[in-house]
């Protein structure tokens, strides 16, 4: 409400920023004798539609935008979507084939390759027809050119899809006559239940919108701010007091069974300064705008635009970060887990630093247990959370970039990860930015131990790190570790996916260049294997399908030889799933049926022939192997321990139990 004059401050200081580290990487590259000898060659690589950068003519690396990978040909394979600062959106085959290239410029009424794109694609079926569609924001963010911002989908040919592009309003950021950004990647999930999709995002003209598939309004959105509903204020009607960077994230906060979303926003809270009926809220620091202002919120709606009880949860600083929301207690109720932003740190005299910290709130706003008033790091926390589990433990941490230029990883209970916080290096050993709004770490087995290590954007490469913070990609030049480079700067998330379904995972990267290289050691396994954790950009952790039971016990008869039946329980929560079984016990456990597919419950059976000469006692003879895929991707896999009871004379171990 207050800032729209200094958010252009904020972007004029990042792409300050962004001049220096790309004129960083210029100098460095070409000091650097031979890349294409230090580099992991890559599987291939491919030119994309770029655009000049502010700072240089010839420069055209910041690509804000995240590759995007899902199967939208039906064919099994994942495809690569990409968009680029110049207006295009581009689809790629596995094996680097050019399905189709879409300019959305004209779709807005705007010259040809003039529209820009910070947003990232989303991918799902949002009418429900067969056929995956693309959706994303569109929009610039400089400060001295205009663009029509709104959202666009796409038809999975790349043909614009009827009833499309929404725009947004133009608010008070210049020039006139253009209507806002939406800096945000779209959420898509089906709020209704309804069985299509809707798209839910916020934008630069301070409202959120949440869309059916036809590209209209829901009804409650845009919703109010909450200042509104305290103070009557009319200017506040249908929008917030702010600007929002922060991409929604879509989860069953209340336990109603319906998905909820969660969005940081820039607006702050007011103190007795501004407002005098004004309680507990103080402004610790100089506003550099309107005194008693100040800080930043996390919103969470219902699927009518109605505001969780609890939210908004205002904190000091704005929240650029996008939540992460995973149901840490089992109980049907996401929470929630967010960093900050960096307007006040660099605005206000003062300096600042409650946006040095990651949040872990709960379904109603309150700090969880072991996360009071965040977890305090080195440096600014504008990148988003990541989740899943780095140390074999079953348990999923929380990992993610700083402003300090370290990476974190917290467990559920708010500790620290042995090991962590670590810093990243590139294959000089230099350390140099890779904390950015709108990106992430990512996390999949590179290694194929069944643990997720850690990818992270690092100037223009891709480090990777394990779960006990090691580095496994090169820190010097001589080193005989793998170093996955681009040719220039990477400002977004890379993404990991069995394009191929050969069972190990490829690593995508996007600038001016789609570069794709293959982890040969890779299981194919990913926890968060892309911006926002999967194509349709939910942001969130949720049972998608559930095995029963977790593990196997049988009873058998020393000195006899037997065979017995058991049954898996499958229960898809999300679509389909197709399964696969396997054992590391041939000849004991086989499967009358070794795969196929689930949508709703299906029993699963498995037989286990028993040999009469296993003594007396507990044996643990193995372990059963279910392998869950969707879209052509592995899921997850989920491994079942199998045990044998074996008794001398069942008829005396039993009888004395009997009536």
């Amino acid at each position: 409400m207050f800032r729209s004059a200094f958010i252009r401050e904020r972007i004029h200081f990042a792409w300050l920023f962004g001049l220096f580290l790309l004129l960083t990487t210029t100098v460095l590259l070409s000091a650097s004798a031979d890349i294409t000898r230090v580099r992991e060659a890559p599987l291939w690589e491919r030119s994309l539609p770029s655009t000049s950068c502010p700072w240089s003519d010839s420069d055209t690396y910041c690509h804000r935008a995240s590759p995007v990978l899902a199967d939208i040909t039906g064919d099994g394979n994942l495809e690569i979507i990409v968009a680029t600062n110049r207006g295009h959106v581009q689809a790629y085959r596995y094996d680097g084939k050019l399905l189709w290239s879409t300019d959305i410029a004209p779709a807005f009424g705007m010259k040809r390759d003039t529209q820009k794109t910070a947003s990232s694609p989303a991918v799902a079926d949002i009418d429900a027809d067969g056929y995956m569609e693309i959706v994303m924001g569109a929009g610039t963010v400089k400060r001295n050119i205009c663009t029509q911002g709104g959202v666009i989908a796409l038809e999975h040919d790349g043909s614009v899809k009827k009833g499309w592009p929404f725009l947004t309003k133009d608010g008070d950021i210049p020039p006139a006559g253009c209507r806002e950004t939406v800096f945000a990647t779209p959420a898509l999930g089906d709020l209704d239940k309804d069985g299509d999709l809707e798209i839910v995002f916020g934008a630069f003209d301070k409202r959120f919108y949440a869309l059916d598939h036809n590209g209209r309004l829901l009804p409650g959105f845009p919703p109010d701010s909450y200042h509104f509903l305290r103070f009557g204020w009319d200017n506040l009607i249908g929008r917030l007091g702010d600007t929002m960077w922060s991409s929604p994230a879509l989860a069953d906060l209340d336990g109603d069974g319906y998905l909820d979303i969660v969005t940081g926003a820039d607006e702050g809270d007011y103190d007795g300064r501004f407002v005098p009926v004004m309680g507990s809220w103080s402004c610790p620091y100089r506003s550099p705008n309107t005194q008693g202002y100040c800080g930043g919120s996390v919103y969470a709606f219902d699927r009518f635009g109605q505001l969780i009880p609890g939210f908004p949860r205002y904190l000091y600083e704005i929240i650029q970060s996008t939540p992460a929301l995973l149901d840490v207690d089992e109980d049907g109720r996401s929470e929630i887990f967010v960093g900050a932003g960096d307007y006040y740190y660099l605005n206000s005299p003062d300096k600042p630093k409650y946006g040095f910290r990651l949040f872990g709130l709960d379904r109603n706003g309150r700090d969880l247990p072991g996360w009071e008033g965040g977890k305090k790091v080195g440096g600014v926390v504008i990148s988003s959370p990541a989740i899943g589990d780095i140390d074999g433990d079953n348990a999923p941490e929380i990992v993610f970039m700083a402003g300090d230029d370290r990476l974190y990883a917290f467990d559920l209970n708010g500790q620290r990860v042995p090991g962590f916080p670590m810093t990243p290096r590139i294959y000089t050993g230099l350390v140099l930015d890779s904390n950015t709004v709108g990106s992430t770490a990512i996390l999949a087995d590179y290694t194929g131990d069944g643990k997720m290590e850690i990818f992270v954007r690092h100037a223009w490469e891709t480090n990777i790190i394990d779960g006990t913070g090691t580095q496994l990609t090169k820190t010097s030049s001589s080193d005989s570790k793998p170093a996955y480079i681009t040719l220039g700067s990477l400002w977004n998330s890379p993404a990991v996916g069995d394009l191929d379904r050969d069972g190990r995972l490829e690593l995508v990267s996007q600038n001016s260049e789609l570069t794709v290289w293959t982890l040969p050691a890779s299981s194919g396994l990913a926890d968060w294997p892309m911006l926002k954790r999967d194509a349709a950009r939910t942001g969130a952790v949720v049972p998608d399908i559930r095995v029963e039971p977790d593990t196997m016990h049988m009873v058998h008869e020393s000195g006899k030889k037997t065979s017995y039946t058991t049954w898996l329980n499958l229960t898809s929560f999300a679509g389909t799933f197709d399964w696969a079984l396997s054992t590391n016990v041939s000849g004991v456990i086989s499967f009358p049926r070794e795969s196929g597919r689930v949508n709703g419950t299906r029993m699963v059976s498995a037989l286990l022939t028993i040999d009469g000469d296993l003594p007396p006692g507990i044996h643990k003879i193995g372990r059963i192997d279910l392998t869950i895929s969707r879209d052509g991707a592995v899921h997850e896999v989920v491994r079942i321990p199998v045990s044998v009871t074996v008794f001398k004379d069942l008829n005396q171990s039993f009888l004395p139990a009997l009536p």
